[in-house]
């Protein structure tokens, strides 16, 4: 069974580049409290957004942009009792 975590997959792909949200932001050319409200949920840009687009180019992220805004899926381990 698989359920979704919090975190998006933007989170994920920033983190696994060791970069904060303040190094993503200058990078897609954005504000660093932009990055921290689409990561929190507080904003939601979008599908077709330039601001996805910035996103996933600078992630070389190579799915749809608007995938970035989607949970990370984690395997559950089943455990017996």
């Amino acid at each position: 069974m698989i359920r979704p975590s919090p975190e998006l997959i933007l989170t994920q792909k920033r983190e696994a580049l060791g970069w904060s949200k303040t190094d993503l932001a200058r990078r897609a050319g954005m504000q660093p409290s932009r990055v921290g409200q689409i990561e929190n949920g507080r904003a939601v840009p979008p599908r077709d957004s330039v601001e996805l687009m910035r996103l996933a180019v600078q992630l070389g992220f190579t799915g749809p942009p608007a995938d970035l805004l989607r949970p990370v899926e984690e395997p559950v381990v089943a455990t017996r009792a």
